[in-house]
């Protein structure tokens, strides 16, 4: 342009337009140089060439995890830099190139993604590499001396298209503030702002979520399986990641089982123990840490059918001898799997190690509240489900259109009769009225079921105990655990008329 003698002829405001839309064809440009270099120079070094080369210092998965699909990235650059190019042969002076950016955004980005989820591997082999194989880090330091390498690492490198994406919104917010509003630049590069943050949230969302995966891997290896009443639950499947886990103490009786009452729990010999707790998004583990490192599974429960609440010392439920169970305050709460391992009900008094731990682990098993008393907040963990019983087309952008006999979650049930959820067949969220669909039993009713049985029992154990208080004041005589009430027996039955909870 300069040179072209067209520069003299803007005016500042057009000016500082052409640098903005001229950097994002430079800026490409030279990361597509760098992306050649770690191609050309690194990955296609002789060294690094896998079971293809006979020199080679690293097997085909090494070279897999450290490289990905970079050729697919590369093409990827190229296709952009292209038609970057083609629109600055037709005109000198740029008129845009979002409506470039937004094609490329929406159809051929997809290489990124993936080269982004590969990242946790690609990190644990270079350091893997760099630790245990001599070989490879006299090959990398003589690669990296290169001139053309201009005192960059490999990793500088490897890294380079996480950068790159995290850039593309930043140079569309440089055009953004130097177009004019109202106008259909203005509207182009709107748009190209949100399909690069889209971009970007999808390559955020896709290294998370294989860092989740690796991370649930782990622990899978770790767990032992030693009752073999216990069956083995797959720990890696689609959609769960762990959100908590650490060290809590028990409350237990003699024979190590949590009976009906809380009150039993101190009068034992061994009167706590340790465990630990992985708390995954749908799943509540319950194991035994070893010094090894290695966790025994003791029991499991899908995270919908977990009930906890708070308890104090000072409480009626607890007996004063409870305090000299631990060396410290106790931080009580309980934790009833209502439906766990073996299709029973197991309750167990936990205490934290300190008033912020209890309350920490209270606020991550609990489910999403609303400030609005007429509201109802679900999680996606222990949600509603509703099928559609008369097709709904969506009326505006933030509503769902729903075709008969498709399955909904509903996250959210609003009081003018409006349901916020997501198709489950392709997660998409939106708003549609609750008259056109109907609920279907799913975990969530059958854990709200649960919950209201436990309530009745709890119910009634707290009438009994208030009345054995009473009595137990009146005779001034030492506190004994009483038989149960004829009326909690009969809750008792009503709840379980087949026996199929044991409590």
């Amino acid at each position: 342009v300069k040179s072209a003698g067209l520069l003299e002829t803007l005016d500042e405001e057009t000016r500082k337009l052409q640098e903005a839309l001229f950097e994002v064809i430079t800026s490409e440009a030279s990361y597509l140089r760098s992306l050649n270099i770690l191609i050309t120079h690194f990955m296609a070094a002789p060294e690094m060439l896998g079971a293809k080369g006979q020199s080679s210092i690293i097997d085909n998965n090494e070279r897999k995890h450290l490289f990905s699909n970079i050729f697919a990235v590369r093409d990827c650059s190229e296709r952009l830099l292209c038609d970057l190019e083609s629109r600055l042969e037709q005109n000198l002076v740029l008129d845009d190139v979002c409506d470039i950016l937004c094609e490329h955004f929406e159809a051929n980005f997809e290489p990124y993604i993936k080269y982004c989820s590969n990242q946790v591997y690609q990190d644990r082999t270079l350091r893997k590499l760099k630790t245990e194989n001599n070989q490879f880090m006299s090959t990398l330091q003589r690669l990296e001396g290169d001139r053309q390498c201009q005192g960059l690492d490999m990793r500088s490198f490897l890294m380079l298209p996480m950068q790159r994406v995290t850039r593309y919104p930043l140079l569309v917010i440089a055009i953004l503030d130097r177009v004019q509003t109202a106008t259909e630049r203005h509207k182009t590069s709107t748009r190209a702002l949100h399909l690069a943050n889209t971009v970007v949230g999808n390559c955020n969302e896709g290294a998370r979520r294989m860092e989740r995966t690796e991370q649930l891997l782990d622990i899978d290896r770790r767990l032992i399986y030693k009752n073999g009443d216990l069956r083995r639950i797959p720990l890696v499947s689609s959609g769960r990641y762990l959100i908590k886990h650490g060290q809590l103490t028990q409350i237990c009786d003699r024979g190590g089982l949590r009976k009906s009452s809380l009150l039993a729990s101190v009068h034992s010999k061994r009167r706590s123990r340790p465990i630990y707790l992985f708390l995954f998004s749908d799943l509540l583990m319950v194991t035994k840490k070893k010094v090894n490192g290695t966790y025994v599974a003791k029991d499991y429960c899908m995270r919908a059918f977990v009930e906890i609440e708070p308890m104090e010392p000072t409480s009626p439920k607890v007996s004063p001898t409870l305090l000299t169970a631990l060396p410290l305050k106790p931080h009580l709460f309980t934790c009833t799997l209502m439906n766990n391992a073996k299709g029973k009900q197991s309750e167990m008094l936990l205490s934290a190690e300190s008033e912020s731990d209890r309350e920490r682990w209270l606020s991550a098993m609990r489910p999403p509240t609303s400030a609005n008393p007429e509201e109802s907040v679900y999680p996606d963990w222990d949600c509603p489900q509703a099928t559609t019983v008369h097709r709904y087309a969506s009326a505006q952008d933030d509503e769902l259109h729903l075709e008969i006999g498709e399955i909904v979650n509903v996250l959210r049930k609003m009081p003018d009769g409006w349901y916020f959820g997501e198709r489950c067949r392709d997660g998409k969220a939106g708003w549609f009225p609750s008259s056109y669909v109907q609920e279907i039993l799913n975990d969530h009713v059958r854990a709200k079921n649960y919950r209201q049985r436990l309530r009745m029992i709890q119910a009634a154990e707290n009438l009994q105990h208030e009345r054995t208080r009473s009595t137990s004041h009146m005779h001034d005589s030492s506190f004994v655990r009483p038989r149960p009430s004829p009326l909690m027996d009969r809750l008792r039955r009503l709840s379980n008329p087949k026996g199929i909870f044991q409590v």
